[in-house]
């Protein structure tokens, strides 16, 4: 069985030109699209090389995710997998954690009490 964790599978067999254009995205796109970390990216391909290698060295195939991203939104957990709505779905938790709440006033406190008591 593949151990999927281990580097040398998960990054094997690159074009000569991965580790430049590689480079170049993590210029354009220097954090993470989920997060917004700046801290172990990685650069995931929205269409898996494994299925369309034609499309390996495409700018637009690229989406910039922390490591812990990767795994989570790019792979669904399992890097045998892979999320076909990888761009959507970071779009959403980038704009959820941007707008984060921390603190509730007294009315919305009782919208969302009337909200949860009504369900």
């Amino acid at each position: 069985m593949f151990n999927f964790f281990n580097k040398e599978i998960r990054y094997a067999r690159r074009s000569s030109g991965w580790s430049k254009l590689r480079k170049e995205h993590i210029k354009k796109q220097p954090c993470c699209m989920a997060c917004g970390t700046k801290k172990e990216l990685e650069v995931h391909h929205i269409i898996p090389v494994h299925l369309a290698p034609e499309f390996e060295l495409n700018p637009n195939n690229l989406i910039t995710l922390c490591d812990k991203c990767h795994f989570l939104i790019g792979h669904l957990k399992d890097y045998k997998s892979w999320n076909e709505n990888v761009v959507q779905d970071s779009e959403i938790l980038l704009e959820k954690i941007k707008n984060r709440p921390y603190s509730l006033d007294n009315a919305e406190y009782e919208v969302i009490i009337d909200t949860v008591m009504e369900s």
